[in-house]
C-alpha cells in the first residue's frame, strides 16, 4: 500500500494536535492554515483547561464527577460516551502538555496550581497565567515544527481552503486552496481531509472571536456535500468587554480568582463604584446561586446578567448594558501574577486600571 497522506485544514490547537498525533503514527501530513499558526484564534483562550487532579481527588473528586458536571452544565444535550472518554483522558492530556513544556502556574511547592471554573465546586483548572491557549498553542507548534524538519509534515501557512476535491463516487480525494500572498490556486491530493477550522462567531454582528473566524471552511464543505451537525451550539460568553468596533473577551478566570459580579441596587446609581457601600451592592449571582456564587455555568451567568440589565433595568450605565466585575479586593501582586494578560487588555482598550476600579462587562 502506498504511504498515506492526510491534509489537516486549520492550525489552531485541534489542527496542531491532530497533526502531531498523525505524524507520530508515521502518516505524512500537509498542514494548511489561513493565518500563521501562532496567530490562530486558539491564542485567545485565556482561562485554563480542566481535569481531575491529585488535589481534587483528596476532596472527593473523580473523573465521573467531572463527567457529571460537564453533562449537567450542558443541559444534558451532549452525546455522553465521548464526554466520559474526554474526562477519563483529561488528566493524562494535561500531564502530556506539561511534559511538552507548557509553563503552567505552580504552587510554592512546585505542583501545578489550580483554579476553579464555572459549573463545578472543585479546583480542576490548570492554567498558565491568563494566556493558557497561547502557551498550549506554542508547545504544540514546536512539536509540529520538529516533525516538519524531519520531513513528516509540510506546512502551508497563509493558504485559504476553497473546498474539497470529490470524485465521481462522492469520495473526498483532497482539497483546493489559494495562497493569499501569490494568489496561486492549487490542489492538495490526500487520502483524508481533516477540518479543524474553528468556530464561526463572525456570522454575528459582534463577537469576541478573531476576524478570521467566519465559518467559511465549513460553509464551502457543506456546499460540496459534507454533512454539518450541531451548528446551533454557539456559546454566548457571559463576560465580554464592550467596544465600539468589536467585543473582547474577559476570561472566566477573573471570576475563578475571586472576581465578584454586581450592580448598584439603585438603578443607574451615579456614584463612583468604590464609594458604594456593600449594603447598596446587589451581588445577584451570589444571592441567587449561593452554592456556586459567581462561578455558575456560563449559560446561567449569561442569562442572569442579561436579565438584570434588560428586564430589571439595573444596568450600571443608562446608555449601554453592563455590570461590574470587581477584582479590587484582591492584591495587586496576585492579580498581576495570575491575570496580568487580560487585565492589561482591559486597561489598554478601556483606559481604566481594573486593579483599582471595577470592570464594566456585558
Amino acid at each position: 500500500m502506498a504511504k498515506q497522506r492526510v491534509l489537516v485544514v486549520g492550525g489552531g490547537l485541534a489542527g496542531l494536535a491532530a497533526t502531531m498525533k498523525l505524524a507520530e503514527l508515521g502518516i505524512s501530513v500537509d498542514l494548511m492554515s489561513l493565518t500563521p499558526v501562532k496567530r490562530s484564534h486558539s491564542v485567545c483562550a485565556q482561562g485554563g483547561i480542566n481535569s481531575v487532579n491529585e488535589m481534587t481527588r483528596q476532596q472527593g473528586d473523580s473523573e465521573y464527577l467531572h463527567f457529571d458536571d460537564t453533562v449537567y452544565g450542558g443541559d444534558f444535550l451532549q452525546h455522553q460516551p465521548p464526554v466520559k472518554e474526554m474526562t477519563d483522558w483529561a488528566p493524562r492530556i494535561i500531564d502530556l502538555m506539561d511534559r511538552l513544556g507548557v509553563p503552567f502556574n505552580r504552587t510554592p511547592e512546585g505542583f501545578r496550581d489550580q483554579r476553579r471554573f464555572g459549573g463545578t465546586l472543585f479546583k480542576r483548572t490548570a492554567f498558565a497565567g491568563a494566556t493558557t491557549g497561547q502557551q498550549l498553542l506554542y508547545a504544540l507548534d514546536e512539536q509540529v515544527r520538529r516533525r516538519h524538519h524531519a520531513g513528516q509534515v509540510e506546512m502551508y501557512e497563509g493558504w485559504d481552503y476553497l473546498g474539497p476535491v470529490v470524485d465521481d463516487e462522492g469520495r473526498c480525494r483532497g482539497a483546493i486552496a489559494q495562497n493569499l500572498v501569490t494568489m496561486e490556486i492549487r490542489s492538495f491530493p490526500a487520502d483524508a481531509v481533516l477540518l479543524a477550522t474553528g468556530g464561526c462567531g463572525l456570522i454575528y454582528g459582534r463577537s469576541t472571536m478573531s476576524m478570521a473566524c467566519t465559518g467559511s471552511a465549513a460553509s464551502r464543505s457543506v456546499q460540496a456535500g459534507v454533512h454539518y451537525a450541531n451548528g446551533e451550539f454557539i456559546q454566548v460568553h457571559p463576560t465580554a468587554i464592550p467596544g465600539a468596533d468589536k467585543l473582547r473577551l474577559m476570561s472566566e478566570s477573573a471570576r475563578g480568582e475571586g472576581g465578584r459580579v454586581w450592580v448598584p441596587r439603585k438603578p443607574q446609581d451615579e456614584r463612583e463604584p468604590g464609594s458604594i457601600a456593600e449594603s447598596d451592592r446587589y451581588y445577584f449571582l451570589e444571592e441567587r446561586y449561593p452554592k456556586y456564587g459567581n462561578l455558575v455555568p456560563r449559560d446561567i451567568a449569561t442569562r442572569e446578567i442579561f436579565n438584570v440589565c434588560v428586564n430589571e433595568g439595573l444596568s450600571v450605565e443608562q446608555s449601554r448594558q453592563c455590570v461590574y466585575l470587581d477584582l479590587t479586593h484582591i492584591s495587586r501582586d496576585e492579580l498581576d501574577r495570575k491575570l496580568g494578560g487580560i487585565l492589561s487588555i482591559y486597561e489598554k482598550f478601556q483606559g481604566v486600571d481594573p486593579r483599582e476600579d471595577p470592570m464594566k462587562i456585558f
